[in-house]
């Protein structure tokens, strides 16, 4: 089989074409391809600080915008062991997160937002 009869037969498939008489063109209608339009959202950041950490925790959201967005802290089991609402008015202003009831080890945080995982990152929490 030709290249050209291969290249044919594949856009007749992709098509749905019926009829092998007329050729297909980049012209029919069926071929006319679409442009993705992406729409530029804000993407909502999670900073905590001091990491490593030895019980002190500051959380600070960036970006948040009219949607219910949670700090979930997981242990490594990924058992939950602390969760923070965020309101979008509370985006410049920090959260002090006292840890200093678990022990230490390694910590996963996460930016949940309508209760969807957007990030998750590491946090050492080291002991006294």
């Amino acid at each position: 089989m030709r290249f050209s009869t291969t290249v044919l037969l594949f856009l007749t498939l992709l098509t749905g074409a019926t009829s092998w008489a007329a050729p297909q063109t980049a012209s029919h209608p069926k071929l006319t391809s679409y442009r993705a339009t992406q729409v530029a959202t804000p993407t909502p950041t999670l900073t905590v600080f001091p990491n490593p950490t030895r019980g002190q925790l500051t959380v600070q959201a960036v970006g948040l915008s009219g949607q219910g967005y949670k700090f979930r802290l997981a242990n490594v089991l990924g058992r939950e062991v602390r969760l923070l609402a965020f309101r979008p008015e509370q985006a410049s202003e920090a959260l002090a997160v006292d840890l200093s009831g678990l022990p230490a080890g390694l910590y996963f945080y996460s930016l949940l937002v309508n209760d969807k995982i957007v990030s998750t990152k590491r946090l050492t929490l080291q002991a006294d």
